[in-house]
C-alpha cells in the first residue's frame, strides 16, 4: 500500500495553490475522470456517494474560519494499493471506499491534541475521487526506451483514490497539517498504520515492497552535522548578547536526541531569525528540544523593552548575517506517485 501526501509545488505535473480555492485540483480531479466515465458525481466522502466536485468545493471552501490568506486551506493525498492488493478485494470500488473512509479514520485519530483530545472522522472536511487508470509520460522509461507512448494507458490494474481535506476540523476551531512536526502528526505512522488496517481487514499478508520503509540515519555523517551546528552556533553568539549566547556541546545533543530531524532545523532557523532581529532567545534551548515556543511569562511592555534594549547595543553589528541551511540535503524522493 502506497500512500501519499502531495507537495502541491512539485508534484508531477499537477502543480496547484492550495492557499486558496480548491476549484483547480477538483477541477483536474474531474478532467481525468472523465476519460473514464460521463459521470460528474464521481466524489464521496465520510457518509455519502455520488458527491459533485461543486459540493466538494463548497465545503472545502467555506471552512476556512481562522486560515489566514497564506495558510494552507486544504491538503491533497493519495491512496495507491498495489497491483496485487487490487486483485486481492477484485479491484472493487465499493472495498475501495470502505477502505478509504477507515483510512480517514486513522488520519483524524493520527493528530495529537492537547489535554488527549481525540479526533475521529465526523471532525475531518474531505472529498475523494477514484480514477482507474494511469497514463505514459515523457520521463516514463518505457516512454525513452520507445516501447510505449505518451499519453498510452499504463497496463493492469492502476486503481487509485484521490482525497482531498480541508485544513481545519468541521467546527473551524483546530488547524489540520499533517505537515506538521511529528509530535502533532506522525506521517509515517499514519501511512504503516494504513497499510496494516488493508492487511487486517481484507485478510491480506503483504509484499516487503508494498510496506512502509522508514529512512534510517545515515550516523556516519553525525560528525559533519555536528560540526555545522557548531559552526552555526557560533556565529549566532556573535550576533546576541552574552547572556543569550548558546552552549553548542548542549545544541548539538539537542539535534541527535532529535535524530537531527526536520522540526530541529526549523527551530534553529526559528533562533537565528530572532537573533538577528535583536530579539531574546532566552528559550532557545525549549524551542529546540521541542519545536514550540515556551509560554512567556514576562509582559509585552517588558518584551519590547528588551528587545530595543538589544537593538540597541547591537545597532552596530552585521544583523544581515547569513549562515549555511545545514538541514538534510535535498534528496530525490523515490517512489514517488504522479498526481494522475
Amino acid at each position: 500500500m502506497y500512500i501519499k501526501l502531495i507537495n502541491p509545488k512539485t508534484h508531477g505535473l499537477a502543480a496547484y495553490n492550495n492557499n486558496g480555492s480548491s476549484l483547480q485540483t477538483l477541477n483536474y480531479l474531474v478532467q481525468e475522470a472523465k476519460r473514464e466515465q460521463e459521470n460528474s458525481d464521481i466524489f464521496f466522502n465520510q457518509e455519502e456517494d455520488k458527491l459533485t466536485s461543486e459540493q466538494v468545493r463548497q465545503d472545502i471552501d467555506t471552512n476556512v474560519k481562522g486560515l489566514s490568506g497564506k495558510d494552507a486551506k486544504f491538503y491533497s493525498l493519495i491512496i495507491s494499493p498495489s497491483a496485487d492488493e487490487l486483485s486481492h478485494i477484485k479491484n472493487d470500488e465499493q472495498l475501495l471506499k470502505f477502505y478509504t473512509r477507515q483510512v480517514m479514520e486513522l488520519y483524524a485519530q493520527n493528530y495529537k491534541l492537547k489535554e488527549d483530545r481525540q479526533l475521529t472522522s465526523q471532525n475531518l472536511v474531505w472529498g475523494a475521487a477514484i480514477h482507474h487508470y494511469r497514463s505514459y509520460r515523457g520521463t516514463d522509461k518505457e516512454v525513452l526506451a520507445g516501447t510505449a507512448k505518451v499519453g498510452e494507458k499504463r497496463p493492469g490494474l492502476q486503481t487509485h483514490v484521490h482525497v482531498i481535506v480541508s485544513a481545519r476540523d468541521r467546527e473551524q476551531k483546530i488547524t489540520l497539517n499533517p505537515n506538521a512536526r511529528k509530535e502533532r502528526f506522525n506521517l509515517i505512522d499514519w501511512q504503516r498504520k494504513s497499510g496494516q488496517l488493508f492487511e487486517k481487514h481484507f485478510r491480506y499478508t503483504a509484499q516487503e515492497k508494498e510496506k512502509i520503509k522508514v529512512k534510517q540515519r545515515d550516523p556516519s555523517r553525525d560528525a559533519v552535522r555536528a560540526l555545522r551546528i557548531r559552526e552555526r552556533v557560533n556565529i549566532i553568539n556573535t550576533i546576541v548578547p552574552p547572556a543569550q549566547r548558546l552552549d553548542a556541546e548542549r545544541v548539538n545533543n539537542i539535534a541527535n536526541g532529535r535524530n537531527y530531524d526536520k522540526t530541529f532545523y526549523r527551530s534553529l532557523n526559528r533562533v537565528e531569525l530572532k537573533a538577528q532581529q535583536g530579539k531574546p532567545i532566552d528559550n532557545a534551548y525549549h524551542l529546540l528540544e521541542t519545536g514550540r515556543e515556551q509560554n512567556k511569562s514576562t509582559s509585552a511592555p517588558t518584551r519590547n523593552l528588551i528587545y530595543a534594549l538589544q537593538q540597541a547595543l547591537h545597532s552596530g553589528t552585521n544583523s544581515n548575517t547569513k549562515t549555511e541551511e545545514i538541514g538534510e540535503g535535498k534528496r530525490p524522493k523515490k517512489g514517488e506517485i504522479e498526481i494522475d
